[in-house]
């Protein structure tokens, strides 16, 4: 698989592509060496996240190429393999519409480790991380971050095999598109991973959280997103949250674009409403 194909398949918007490319060209021998450490580091404080925007984002797609070897030895289908990449351009996309530069900014480099690992798969709607099962209680990880019953914790002990869910900012959340994603990922990890039996999707999101939920209405796809998962467990941290509705940038009011979501303009007024919470759907 050729570098062009890939940036091909990624489907960057014109401008990006371009700056990739030639940055690629210009510096292949430089681009070559970072990615030879890109992801060395410890406590996620990877080499690649020191280097600027753009020299970021043309080391992740210049590592594609060996990546896609990776997943094709696995036997994964091209379309899945593309549709994973996707995340990249995703994430390129919303930097370049935020920051007005091409490149990817720390947080995305940290996250494109799962990719690095050939440890994520985007069936369908939602992506899917082979995982174990974790609970952020002070049992677990020595801080009081959520709580669990004991009764839940012995039906999934921490260490069982689940199906962790991340859900794209833009994903299609309808009913219908969650379902497919959800029975097209069962047939994938039993077949791609026939040596493991997943016991549960899990989802830690504060798309799950459920004060903020009783106020949309029944039709909402995010409600009926979140129906799926009985939640076992929430707090009121709301950092996921305003991150992914205003970004790393104000929450002020008077600042909310023209075109503002009901979620946006409700995270304004009652930012109390909003949390981060686990659901699990027991296989």
């Amino acid at each position: 698989m050729t570098l062009e194909k890939i940036v091909s398949e990624l489907h960057y918007t014109s401008d990006i592509e371009q700056a990739i490319l030639q940055k690629i060209r210009k510096d292949e021998k430089l681009i070559e060496e970072i990615a030879g450490t890109a992801y060395h580091g410890e406590n996620f404080d990877f080499t690649l996240c020191r280097r600027m925007p753009l020299t970021r984002l043309a080391v992740v797609t210049y590592l594609l190429v060996h990546k896609y070897d990776d997943y094709k030895s696995m036997e994964i289908p091209d379309g899945i393999i593309f549709d994973t990449f996707r995340d990249i351009s995703l994430r390129a996309n919303l930097y370049y519409e935020k920051n007005g530069k091409v490149g990817i900014s720390k947080e995305d480099v940290v996250w494109f480790r799962h990719i690095m690992n050939v440890g994520i798969f985007q069936i369908g709607t939602l992506q899917f991380q082979p995982f174990e099962m974790l609970y952020l209680d002070e049992e677990t990880i020595g801080e009081p971050y959520m709580t669990f019953t004991k009764e839940q914790k012995e039906t999934l002990p921490n260490g069982t095999p689940v199906l962790n869910c991340h859900i794209q900012q833009g994903a299609d959340l309808s009913p219908q598109s969650v379902e497919t994603s959800f029975q097209d990922a069962k047939r994938f990890f039993s077949k791609h991973f026939p040596a493991v039996q997943y016991k549960a999707f899990l989802c830690y999101s504060w798309l799950l959280y459920p004060p903020m939920l009783k106020q949309l209405s029944g039709k909402s796809n995010i409600k009926q997103f979140a129906n799926n998962f009985p939640i076992i467990g929430f707090c009121h941290d709301t950092e996921q949250a305003t991150e992914n509705l205003f970004g790393h940038g104000t929450r002020k009011g008077k600042e909310l674009p023209h075109n503002a979501t009901l979620l946006q303009k409700l995270a304004v007024e009652h930012l109390e409403l909003f949390g981060f919470a686990c659901g699990i759907i027991l296989m």
